[in-house]
């Protein structure tokens, strides 16, 4: 009887360490969505412009609604540039087209994506086209820096001819 005993102990010990990690990664947040960003409107430089994401097949915007410099920094860095100088509120890059994918951007300027800064998630916002936020980046490069596109097929600034 002891051995069943020690046995039985055994087995409920197993089953609440299984039921911990289930917990545990139900408990885990989930994996940052994949966006891809660019610099898009009027009168700009390259290393300047309206925050566009790119998000299951639709180009979109971000509002202007808590946004900060620190999220800023996480666009920039995101493009490859050092960090960013400052950010414009208003559509000052002309107002954009399409969804606004993010509203709320709260980032503490240590994410490598926007994606993984909190926001009221992937297209809920309550903005129009004319809160969309602007960026300027430092005009430096990161060393190095690869720019891996997330859309397939598609290599930025590259035309092949046949």
């Amino acid at each position: 009887m002891g051995m069943l005993s020690l046995h039985s102990l055994l087995c409920q010990l197993g089953m609440l360490l299984v039921s911990a990690l289930v917990c545990q990664a139900q408990a885990s947040p989930t994996a940052a969505p994949k966006i891809q960003l660019r610099l898009a409107g009027e009168k700009r430089k390259h290393y300047e412009g309206r925050v566009e994401v790119f998000h299951s097949g639709e180009w979109g915007t971000v509002c202007d609604d808590d946004f900060s410099i620190y999220a800023a920094h996480v666009v920039c860095r995101e493009l490859g540039y050092l960090d960013a100088v400052s950010w414009s509120p208003s559509a000052k890059y002309g107002r954009g087209e399409g969804r606004i994918w993010l509203d709320n951007v709260h980032c503490s300027g240590r994410e490598r994506s926007l994606a993984e800064c909190p926001s009221n998630g992937l297209g809920v916002s309550d903005c129009r086209h004319t809160e969309d936020v602007g960026v300027v980046c430092n005009a430096k490069r990161i060393p190095g820096f690869k720019f891996i596109s997330a859309l397939s097929n598609h290599v930025e600034g590259f035309l092949t001819s046949l």
